[in-house]
């Protein structure tokens, strides 16, 4: 289930297909949901761990994971840009 526990923005998973979840205002299917390391594994996270900064966060939005990001509060293993991408 993707639910931003920051912002409260939710895709499809979420709604498990009611029609009155699909029209909210946090409904945003066509954002990306990013899950903490501890829950994705560690192994296939591109960035670190969060829960040193968010210990109750288990997933954020699109949104929310760039304005952290942004802010320097995203870790990432690898710096270099050309190694992020799959």
């Amino acid at each position: 289930m993707a639910y931003c526990d920051i912002c409260g923005n939710y895709d499809d998973e979420h709604t498990d297909g009611e029609p009155s979840m699909m029209t909210g205002s946090n409904y945003k299917p066509i954002l990306d949901y990013y899950y903490s390391a501890e829950m994705l594994g560690k192994d296939w996270a591109k960035y670190e761990d969060w829960s040193d900064i968010f210990p109750e966060v288990y997933c954020m939005c699109e949104h929310c994971f760039n304005a952290y990001d942004r802010l320097g509060k995203i870790k990432w293993k690898v710096n270099e840009p050309s190694k992020l991408s799959p």
